[in-house]
């Protein structure tokens, strides 16, 4: 768990300043920022509702959450009624602050290193590849993909992390449940798995 949770820091630690004209330079200031952020709360004083308010306050605004539920639910996102994209789109949001607040508490001195950002031919959307370099000096490498909005900012809408995409991640675990379940079933597990963390 705490392996997931230090590469989940690696997609967190990158998305403050998910808005500038440069990808690249939008992930090392972002990284600099939230680590600067992290490295002021003691790690035993980083209580979840702190960790949630920075999560809610720094993290969701850089994050494209319909475009990535589109993605994760795949073929199924056509199938689905608007009530139920809507309720898909909330409850997804509210899980990942679940998972991006467990992450931020696991941070333990991890640090990056960044290539230059390359570019798709319309310039509208970009790879930018580094490396989350652990504290025993572990290299594990992590590509961040962005598209530009209709108002010019970067948006993320994934990250694969040591090979790992998650948005193919999600879509392959949903899709493997919409095999026994309807959409609605998942929403409501989703939404009781939030308010069991909140608990």
């Amino acid at each position: 768990m705490k392996f997931i949770a230090t590469l989940l820091i690696s997609f967190l630690s990158f998305m403050h300043f998910a808005h500038s004209a440069d990808p690249t330079q939008t992930v090392e200031q972002a990284t600099s920022a939230v680590i600067s952020e992290l490295k002021k709360i003691p790690a035993e004083e980083r209580n979840s509702n702190e960790v949630q308010r920075l999560v809610e306050s720094y993290i969701l605004p850089a994050i494209d959450q319909q475009r990535i539920a589109k993605l994760a639910l795949g073929k199924h996102w056509r199938k689905a009624t608007k009530e139920q994209r809507i309720a898909f789109i909330e409850t997804f949001r509210d899980l990942q602050v679940r998972t991006y607040t467990g992450a931020f508490k696991a941070f333990d001195g991890q640090k990056f290193e960044f290539e230059a950002a390359r570019f798709n031919k319309s310039g509208s959307k970009s790879i930018v590849k580094g490396h989350m370099i652990q504290p025993n000096g572990q290299r594990i490498p992590i590509d961040f993909k962005l598209y530009v909005n209709k108002q010019q900012d970067w948006k993320i809408y994934d990250a694969v992390i040591a090979g790992l995409g998650m948005v193919r991640t999600y879509r392959q675990q949903l899709s493997q449940e919409l095999q026994s379940k309807s959409l609605d079933d998942i929403i409501a597990n989703m939404a009781g798995e939030v308010q069991t963390a909140q608990r």
